[in-house]
């Protein structure tokens, strides 16, 4: 089976946040990658300065531009941040230091320093409460997703009709312990017909009876399964890095940040996911074909 993954942090070693990626090491991953079964990804580049965020934007771009033989694989770049909530907990792993709210010149700078390849950005509404960067971001033929967010039901409402279509990684990027009906997760599961839903299937980020239960849930043309892996996928448990921040990732391939904990990407390939979803939850390879390729590669042709 291929796949097609929305959001690869790294992986096999290589960090595509790190500021002193090679062309060798991008070239490596990508190989790597394909000898997995993905034929397309778009590498994610996570918050941090918006000169840093640029710089690494920048990178990639040459890279492809310098390799055109890798444009069949690389179908674009991924932003997620630095438009996240900056309430504790939602903005995970990203640096708070760095999230700020949604404005034009940055959003501009980010995409310009794509030269049109950033393709998808996940970011919180409530930074964007007016909706003009959704709005902005859609004219320019970006995606928008939202994520690491505690947008409220009537904002996501209001940004799914400003142009927001996904939300990125269910489940995840939000607080340990929340409201019992008024919380992130039910309010997206109650927009599910109107969002594409991506959903991190490696065990450890969803149990399996959990995920299982979403899926039922969520049209099987709006669940798309991403990676969200970082350089530790594909590789043996230790330290590794992504952009900057120390991971530490256990034997069980659980990852977590080295100072406060919390879940840092993940560990696994898709081609690890594809195998849990077919032996943990028992779903059928047709099924398994249209979250993990067919589902995004409809979503990347709206663009």
């Amino acid at each position: 089976m291929t796949y097609l993954d929305l959001q690869v942090n790294g992986a096999f070693g290589i960090d595509f946040n790190d500021d002193a990626l090679s062309i060798e090491g991008f070239e490596f991953a990508c190989a790597k990658l394909h000898e997995s079964g993905v034929i397309g990804f778009l590498p994610t580049i996570i918050t941090d300065s918006i000169d840093t965020m640029c710089g690494r934007i920048q990178r990639i771009v040459r890279m492809v531009d310098a390799k055109p033989e890798l444009v069949p694989m690389v179908r674009g770049i991924h932003v997620e941040g630095p438009f996240l909530s900056d309430q504790s907990g939602y903005y995970g792993t990203h640096p708070p230091q760095h999230i700020q709210r949604a404005n034009e010149r940055d959003a501009m700078r980010l995409l310009d320093a794509g030269q049109g390849f950033v393709r998808l950005v996940t970011l919180a509404p409530e930074q964007d409460p007016d909706c003009k960067i959704i709005s902005r971001l859609c004219k320019e033929k970006v995606l928008v997703f939202a994520g690491h967010t505690n947008a409220s039901f009537q904002a996501l409402d209001r940004a799914i009709d400003s142009g927001l279509v996904g939300f990125t990684h269910l489940g995840n990027g939000c607080i340990q312990q929340v409201d019992r009906h008024d919380n992130i997760i039910q309010r997206v599961l109650a927009l599910r017909h109107r969002l594409v839903i991506t959903l991190i299937a490696d065990g450890i980020h969803l149990p399996a009876w959990l995920l299982q239960s979403w899926l039922g849930m969520i049209p099987d043309e709006r669940s798309i399964i991403i990676s969200d892996s970082m350089s530790a996928a594909g590789m043996p448990p230790g330290e590794y890095k992504i952009g900057g921040q120390t991971i530490l990732v256990e034997p069980s391939r659980r990852t977590r940040h080295r100072d406060h904990g919390y879940l840092a990407g993940s560990a696994s390939t898709m081609q690890d996911m594809d195998r849990f979803l077919a032996e943990a939850l028992t779903i059928c390879e047709a099924n398994r074909a249209q979250i993990m390729h067919n589902n995004a590669s409809s979503l990347l042709a709206l663009y």
